[in-house]
């Protein structure tokens, strides 16, 4: 097990082992994700990204964002009762 001091800048240091393992590099970025057990520190490589796959429906993200807002349009009219103001 490794340790390492958090800075007066909130800054810390990933052990070089655990860097060099990992392939997390200089300027490479890190995601923190809480768990029940702490902190989790994950490098944001192309497993990363890779780990979503699948994720839409229907491939296109576009396509997708476009039926997430018609919903949650319908679904906020819904909430307020509103019908079309007719002039």
């Amino acid at each position: 097990m490794e340790s390492s001091i958090l800075t007066s800048k909130g800054q810390l240091l990933i052990p070089k082992r655990l860097r060099m393992k990992y392939g997390i590099k200089s300027g490479g970025k890190v995601i923190f994700e809480e768990t029940d057990k702490g902190v989790l520190i994950k490098p944001m490589n192309e497993q990363y990204f890779k780990s979503f796959a699948g994720i839409l429906k229907s491939g296109n993200l576009a396509e997708d964002m476009k039926k997430m807002k018609e919903e949650e349009k319908a679904l906020e009219q819904k909430k307020l009762h509103t019908k079309p103001v007719k002039k």
